[in-house]
């Protein structure tokens, strides 16, 4: 942990701290012939890296390492082995998807030591399975399943699809688009980011989130029959200038990043950011405001779904705004819905927009949390049904769909 504080929290200047946080060493080069899609029977090869720094809790007293910051390093050292594959043109690659389980608490200890398992290399996408442990003990903390693709770009896309038709070819592939949108409280709060609650707390200063108002009180119009249908949404910064220096990487402000490089920034700085705060939502789900209980939950999995390469996070030193806590341009909104509750576990879906274009939808997650709900919290929230929707109201179609869903039972 000093040799983090000192590189990477007290250097001077300011430096890319997430991917500097993500960074990783080949500590064992793979140990078979690569392009594992060949028709060898030798099976896949595997490439073994090192974390360069411990990874970190949320909080000062949370237990084990936070997930985001776990997921992220992993996805590097995934990155990693693309980079270097055989074919030369691993800067084209982008992740599109992670699937990653937590088995066990990370620690502080020592650094991770990651195995990255050269699933399949083709033309088009390149498979990584990771295999993370702890170096001082060989425990094994999680495994990250992540598929890259080459160009996730739309625009980029759309430019190869109109010089194949310009040139007379018959594109194989004829593109279209649509994405979900929002729901009311982006909307709302798009344009007044001064009414939202900001707070820099917790993940080392790396992120600040926009909280509206209504988390802080209790919800109108419960219905614990209804309540896996709700979408409730808040804003998130990344205090990150991405373009800044990663010590030992050749970039500085000389030899700025180049546009592969800040790719892979922004990727790395959105995973990290995508186990963040959300979490501790899953009250409102109940009809009850943030702070009701401290009851504790874990991560159980992590999936991440990565629909675009068009989006920009983190701090701008260009930026004509910078230090401007609303600038605009900085945030992403994320929009949560709670679909399942049951079993000592909550399933939630998570999709990630940028603020321009009226909210264009980056990324999903899809998570399953752990824990246990007190009684007090569970009356509570009974309550507040009852209160909203009249006694009377539960002997009718409500009472039907609660015991159908399993929702009567919390």
């Amino acid at each position: 942990m000093d040799i983090l504080q000192k590189e990477v929290y007290e250097t001077t200047p300011p430096i890319s701290r997430i991917a500097t946080k993500a960074s990783v060493k080949l500590i064992s080069p793979q140990d078979n012939d690569s392009n594992s899609n060949s028709n060898s029977n030798s099976g896949p090869s595997t490439e073994i890296y090192e974390g360069r720094y411990v990874l970190e809790p949320w909080s000062p007293t949370s237990r084990g390492t936070y997930g985001g910051d776990l997921i992220c390093q992993g996805l590097n050292a995934a990155w990693q082995s693309v980079l270097s594959r055989s074919n030369a043109d691993g800067s084209s690659f982008q992740p599109h998807s992670l699937h990653a389980y937590f088995v066990k608490a990370g620690s502080t200890e020592s650094l991770m030591r990651w195995e990255v398992i050269k699933v399949s290399d083709s033309r088009n996408f390149a498979n990584r399975c990771v295999l993370g442990y702890q170096s001082h003990n060989d425990v094994l903390v999680v495994t990250i399943q992540v598929s890259f693709t080459k160009d996730n770009d739309i625009i980029h896309k759309q430019v190869q699809f109109e010089k194949q038709v310009a040139s007379g070819e018959t594109p194989k592939s004829w593109p279209v688009v649509f994405k979900r949108h929002p729901g009311p409280m982006f909307y709302q709060y798009r344009d007044n980011l001064h009414a939202l609650d900001v707070r820099t707390m917790y993940y080392s200063g790396h992120l600040t989130h926009g909280i509206p108002k209504e988390f802080f009180q209790s919800s109108k119009d419960f219905n614990l029959a209804t309540t896996g249908d709700e979408e409730r949404g808040f804003f998130v910064r990344i205090n990150d200038d991405l373009t800044a220096n990663i010590p030992g990487s050749g970039s500085s402000a000389m030899h700025p990043p180049s546009s592969s490089e800040l790719m892979r920034r922004k990727y790395l700085a959105l995973t990290y950011a995508s186990d963040a705060f959300w979490a501790a939502t899953w009250i409102k789900a109940l009809g009850l405001p943030l702070g009701t209980t401290d009851a504790a939950n874990v991560s159980l999995d992590h999936t991440l779904y990565f629909h675009d390469s068009n989006f920009q996070i983190g701090k701008r030193s260009t930026s004509s705004k910078e230090g401007d806590s609303t600038d605009a341009s900085d945030w992403l909104y994320l929009e949560t819905q709670f679909i399942s509750m049951g079993n000592n576990r909550v399933l939630a879906i998570i999709n990630f927009y940028t603020l321009e274009n009226d909210g264009t939808l980056i990324a999903t997650a899809v998570q399953e949390m752990y824990g246990f709900i007190p009684k007090k919290v569970v009356e509570k929230s009974r309550q507040l049904h009852e209160k909203c929707q009249g006694k009377l109201s539960l002997g009718g179609d409500d009472e039907k769909k609660l015991q159908s869903n399993g929702g009567a039972k919390l």
